[in-house]
């Protein structure tokens, strides 16, 4: 299942705006990066493609500005091909109607009994910044509901609980004397651990402590349950770790390998990815969601240059306020390749810069310069600043 484009008429600061996630060449599972300043609109596009979904019940807020004429389009495609929905009504609650030619997307397909039911053979989620609050301690381990699991993905609510117990349940799945059991509870336990170790500094998954049901990670040489990692640490495996819960689920309902489940296509949207996060894991997550999970299509707002910089490829779009309204540019051949500071320094993140007054100055002036024609003018600069510091600015010598 891939989105292909959406079109938005009246929905928060945006009179009318389109954006197309799928690049012209297919080779690759599109990414798609909205920036842009705070107030223009980044996680209207997010909440106007959940309320398609699954209606504006979902939303923390009511994005509609016109309430007599608004729209919110989708063409996607999937198994049965090319499709289109849209959405111009409110409910019987004044909540965004869903596009209900498609509401099913998020719902399983029931074949008579339950021990037959299927579920769409994609995996569907939405990351809030919100953490969850909820305890990390299970009193007794459940089995795992798969229809549940799937249940109000684009609400975006995390669990402590469940992601416990789905460690919890994997744990002790891969003890199991049936043979199937064992294998795929062995599988995705090593995903599970994979996972903890490529986002955690020098830490590891370790063991889950039967007598109370507690995972365990080595952190440092130091054991720590998971309320005691860092939130940014804490939150991005969370995230990762339920995801990979929907996937094992998805793949039990439709009976699949178990080598095959963190191959399961389907669509991740994320709201302000860089939420609790160090810049070095800002420039890591991409990476790190694209080699656990590389079928999925991502649509993802960000505030951060380290994200917008971090992966070759991605559609990039912004945000723009203007005097009464938004637009959304389509930014891709600007961005492409482009230095983290030169992101930094674009109109889109407000021109800051990450070097003191002076060195700022002479760049400034530099690219005024190159943009006269002086060169040799620009070259004294650029030699004056690789004087300050000749290790970054190696690059002016080439």
């Amino acid at each position: 299942m891939k989105i292909l484009n959406l079109h938005i008429k009246n929905i928060g600061p945006f009179r009318d705006a389109y954006l197309n996630f799928v690049p012209d060449f297919k080779e690759t599972v599109p990414v798609t990066i909205i920036t842009g300043m705070n107030g223009a609109g980044k996680s209207i596009i997010i909440d106007a493609i959940r309320a398609a979904f699954s209606g504006g019940n979902v939303l923390e807020r009511n994005i509609v500005a016109d309430s007599s004429d608004f729209i919110i389009e989708m063409e996607f495609e999937d198994y049965k091909g090319k499709q289109k929905v849209s959405t111009s009504h409110f409910d019987s609650n004044m909540q965004i109607q869903a596009a209900t030619e498609y509401n099913s997307i998020t719902r399983p397909l029931i074949h008579g009994y339950e021990k037959s039911a299927k579920i769409h053979p994609w995996v569907i989620d939405y990351w809030s910044a919100k953490a969850p609050t909820d305890s990390f301690n299970i009193k007794n381990m459940a089995n795992i509901n798969h229809f549940n699991v799937m249940k109000d993905v684009m609400s975006g609510r995390k669990s402590n609980l469940d992601l416990v117990n789905f460690i919890c349940q994997i744990d002790y799945l891969r003890s199991s004397e049936m043979p199937a059991e064992k294998q795929l509870g062995e599988v995705v336990y090593g995903k599970l651990k994979e996972i903890v170790k490529a986002c955690l500094d020098k830490g590891v998954f370790k063991y889950v402590r039967r007598g109370d049901l507690t995972p365990i990670i080595e952190q440092n040489g130091t054991e720590l349950s998971l309320e005691k990692l860092s939130s940014g640490n804490l939150l991005l495996l969370e995230h990762l770790l339920l995801l990979l819960c929907k996937m094992y689920s998805v793949s039990v309902l439709n009976g699949m390998q178990p080598e095959d489940i963190v191959n399961i296509p389907g669509l991740l949207l994320i709201d302000e990815i860089e939420t609790h996060m160090h810049p070095k894991w800002q420039k890591k997550i991409l990476g790190i969601i694209r080699r656990f999970f590389p079928n999925l299509q991502i649509i993802l707002t960000t505030h951060s240059p380290f994200v917008v910089a971090s992966i070759d490829g991605a559609r990039i779009y912004t945000c723009v306020s203007r005097t009464d309204q938004s637009d959304v540019c389509d930014e891709t051949e600007r961005y492409a390749h482009m230095p983290v500071e030169d992101v930094l320094m674009s109109d889109a993140f407000g021109e800051v810069h990450p070097f003191n007054d002076e060195i700022a100055g002479l760049m400034h002036e530099r690219k005024k310069l190159i943009e006269d024609g002086k060169k040799d003018a620009a070259k004294e600069i650029e030699d004056r600043l690789y004087s300050m510091n000749p290790e970054y600015f190696s690059y002016l010598k080439f």
